[in-house]
């Protein structure tokens, strides 16, 4: 019972102690035909419409074709990560802007890339896989900063493996690669690794792939970045952190109920300000604390700048260790990549961790069954380049990008085995025996020169022939020679389409500057001048 202004107002809440009797089937009804249908209705709605667009998307997934792309590099690589930089700026031209009907009723949704490092015995390779009608724009890209790389068309060497966990031959290990903080904070970039002195760049990418190349026959190690083109939102995140690590006043959007609410507050603090002689609501300075900040959180607030101020793409890493069962290696294949991933963490900013979905069960509860289907999962999502199974995506730019993907950086390359010849001389005639211990001889022309025994040092080769010679389509190489042929014949034509469409511009905006620039008087002497005539 209430009473307000001298009426009284009374609540009967006996039907909530009736409701409370009875069972619990006539609760649900009750509450059903009293409104309660209307949540179930929308429900029914919802999934409806979930399973149009999904049917709609499976439909358009089916109409599209992918490659695989084998890249090579010269023997002889001096291009810094800075060259795949600019590769990955072209590969953002992928970006599809959809209109909300298009990604409805027709299912479309932003297509991606796949970049790939995998060691197949001991045996690195880098692909690609793309899109077909992407195809002249991947190898463009490649071509325009690597004019000796060579692109093969290769099968899809997972396609297969055919195999099911538990398996009596094959044993795996793998797992989603989830950032340790928000992603708006980037990791530890390739130009962190470069010496202060000497400017000389420590190949970031070197462990990961001594650790690859130590593989034997029967593992396999596969390094798996989905990468998919997106647009400019993701920025305003960062710039919002940014602005709050630095002091400065963010905007908030505040819905109608705290609108409703904080407006009479509003009203009441200025009405008071005005009686009793307050600051004006508004005139409160703010201290920016962008000169003030501590080392750690001013190097926060750069890298956070750094980060926004490049391109971005939506990505997901993966990595897979597979084996059979007598050569599975733990310890060099997890251990030894999750150390190499570890130098990529920058402690006051972002790095890398392996994430909830990894192929390991910890509590005893149907262990070997919680672990033959994570097995089974992983295997599947790396197979199929599934991006939505595991963690979400996430934003790297096309720096972070060029770190974990680049081509190695490298003075000299050579054959997987590299032979070093050698030579030994007999000493100067003009050197005493003594010095030596032997006497002095006259050198001939048979033993002057030795040839001592050849010396095998292992050499990572990023350029042998080992994976297309299992996988490639055209085991010749023709189709592929004459197809690079064809792509730097396009591009240089449309360069100097480029070159002569920017002559032109320039002459006709002189062309146009004569026109309209007014004609200058005739300079008039005057006549008492000796050389005038």
């Amino acid at each position: 019972m209430l009473e307000i202004f001298g009426y009284t107002i009374s609540f009967d809440w006996s039907w909530v102690d009736r409701l409370g009797d009875q069972p619990f089937y006539y609760l649900l009804w009750y509450f059903f035909i009293n409104g309660g249908w209307i949540l179930f209705v929308l429900v029914i709605i919802w999934g409806l419409y979930l399973i149009f667009v999904y049917s709609r998307q499976m439909k358009f997934a089916s109409k599209q074709n992918y490659i695989f792309l084998a890249i090579d590099i010269p023997k002889v690589n001096l291009q810094s990560p800075k060259a795949v930089e600019n590769i990955f700026s072209v590969l953002a031209g992928a970006h599809m802007p959809l209109e909300w009907e298009e990604q409805v009723f027709n299912g479309v949704f932003q297509l991606g890339f796949s970049l790939e490092i995998i060691s197949i015995d001991g045996y690195i390779q880098f692909i690609i896989r793309t899109p077909i009608h992407w195809r002249d724009l991947v190898e463009s890209a490649i071509y325009s900063q690597y004019p000796d790389a060579e692109v093969t068309e290769v099968e899809d060497y997972t396609a297969d493996l055919d195999i099911a966990f538990p398996s009596d031959e094959y044993n795996i290990w793998g797992s989603d690669l989830a950032l340790t903080r928000d992603y708006w904070y980037p990791i530890r970039t390739y130009p962190d690794f470069e010496h202060s002195m000497s400017q000389e760049l420590k190949d970031p990418l070197a462990a990961l792939l001594e650790v690859m190349n130590k593989l034997g026959p029967g593992e396999q190690f596969w390094f798996q970045i989905l990468l998919y083109p997106t647009g400019f939102t993701w920025m305003a995140a960062g710039e919002k952190a940014l602005k709050k690590l630095i002091g400065q006043k963010v905007p908030e959007k505040k819905s109608f109920l705290d609108e409703l609410i904080e407006t009479p507050i509003s009203w009441l603090n200025e009405f008071g300000n005005q009686l009793f002689g307050g600051a004006p609501a508004g005139e409160k300075k703010e201290e920016d604390r962008m000169y003030f900040l501590p080392p750690k959180e001013n190097q926060q607030a750069e890298a956070i700048n750094r980060k926004v101020s490049k391109i971005g793409f939506e990505c997901k890493l993966r990595i897979v260790y597979f084996a059979k069962k007598e050569v599975f290696n733990k310890g060099l294949g997890v251990s030894g990549t999750i150390g190499a991933i570890k130098q990529f963490t920058d402690l006051n900013t972002n790095g890398f961790k392996p994430d909830k979905n990894k192929t390991n069960a910890r509590w005893p509860w149907f262990k070997k069954r919680r672990l033959h289907y994570k097995q089974n999962r992983i295997f599947n999502a790396y197979k199929s380049r599934d991006a939505q199974t595991g963690s979400a995506l996430y934003i790297l730019n096309i720096e972070e990008l060029a770190t974990i993907f680049h081509f190695p950086y490298m003075e000299t390359g050579g054959p997987l085995i590299k032979k070093i010849e050698s030579k030994k001389a007999m000493a100067p005639i003009e050197l005493p025996g003594e010095a030596i211990g032997l006497p002095v001889e006259e050198p001939t022309a048979a033993d002057s020169v030795e040839k001592k025994e050849e010396e095998k040092i292992p050499v990572i080769d990023y350029d042998d022939d080992y994976f297309e010679e299992r996988f490639a389509k055209d085991k010749t190489g023709k189709t592929d020679k004459k197809r690079k042929e064809k792509v730097v014949k396009k591009m240089k034509k449309a360069e100097a389409k480029k070159k002569v469409e920017a002559k032109l511009g320039i002459e006709q905006k002189f062309a146009k500057e004569l026109e309209t620039e007014p004609e200058k008087p005739k300079e008039e002497f005057p006549g008492n001048l000796p050389f005038v005539e």
